[in-house]
């Protein structure tokens, strides 16, 4: 008689014992780990690394892991949006991972901003979606300190312009966002003030994915950051990398070196002179 495995519904794994959406196992990932939202992201941060292997691929999940600077690293994508991000965050704290940077693309809706400048969020306007399924909207999504101010330190170092603000977390590219849907009569005024009212707040830039990591991460007991690349100026309605993605990819990693580093001798060597930074 052969007995059928038994796989819990509310923590399910492959037939391996793999965590289920990102085919990884304890020991696979260290306890640091980079997050781009696309899959293909993985290769160009792991580029910057001393040394690479693939892990999985999986739906919208795609791991490596490596070396940077001698430091062990890993980066899982997390596909695009803040629901997709929630399992990947849950998979990876049951793999012992419990520090994560975001590396992503946003727009900036601030005049000194530009494409190819990096962005930083403190802390995100929760209207993400995912987050509110956790606890109430009161609750803030805010960026760990740690994991900010070495991704400030790792922007110093490597000579990167920067800033530091409130980042704007929506579940929509178009809509959400205030752009128009030009396939469509549907034109909500609302939409028409999302930008305009975001600016007078003095929030900085729009992205997907911010809001939700960091108030599941927290809840989860992990540290949060997040690095995004301009690819979209708001201000001037135009789109293009200018090599930000790249930057953004380096500046991650090198804050993970500074992080781990940091926890081996007790300190984060954090010297701030703000020389790079938008303000």
């Amino acid at each position: 008689m052969t007995t059928e495995k038994i796989i819990t519904a509310s923590a399910p794994t492959d037939d391996d014992g793999r965590v289920y959406h990102l085919r990884l196992k304890r020991g696979d990932v260290p306890p640091y780990a980079i997050l781009p939202g696309a899959p293909e992201r993985t290769a160009l941060i792991a580029a910057g690394w001393d040394e690479s292997r693939e892990l999985a691929s999986n739906r919208e999940f795609r791991s490596v892991s490596g070396v940077y600077n001698g430091v062990p690293v890993a980066a899982v994508s997390t596909g695009i949006g803040a629901a997709s991000s929630e399992i990947c965050l849950h998979e990876l704290h049951t793999l012992g991972v419990h520090t994560c940077v975001r590396v992503g693309t946003t727009g900036c809706i601030q005049p000194q901003f530009d494409l190819g400048d990096l962005i930083i969020p403190s802390a995100c306007v929760r209207k993400d979606g995912t987050s509110d399924t956790y606890i109430e909207p009161a609750y803030p999504a805010a960026a760990d300190t740690t994991v900010t101010m070495a991704l400030m330190q790792a922007c110093e170092n490597l000579g990167y312009r920067y800033g530091v603000g409130i980042g704007y977390t929506t579940g929509s590219f178009y809509i959400g966002q205030g752009r128009p849907a030009a396939e469509s009569s549907y034109g909500p005024s609302f939409a028409e003030r999302i930008i305009p009212d975001l600016q007078t707040a003095g929030v900085i830039n729009i992205e997907m994915e911010a809001a939700g990591q960091f108030v599941v991460g927290r809840l989860l007991g992990m540290r949060m950051g997040a690095i995004f690349a301009v690819v979209s100026n708001r201000v001037t309605d135009r789109w293009g990398d200018a090599g930000g993605e790249e930057k953004a990819s380096r500046a991650a990693s090198e804050a993970v070196r500074l992080l781990t580093e940091g926890a081996r001798s007790g300190e984060i060597g954090v010297r701030l002179t703000e020389k790079q930074r938008i303000k």
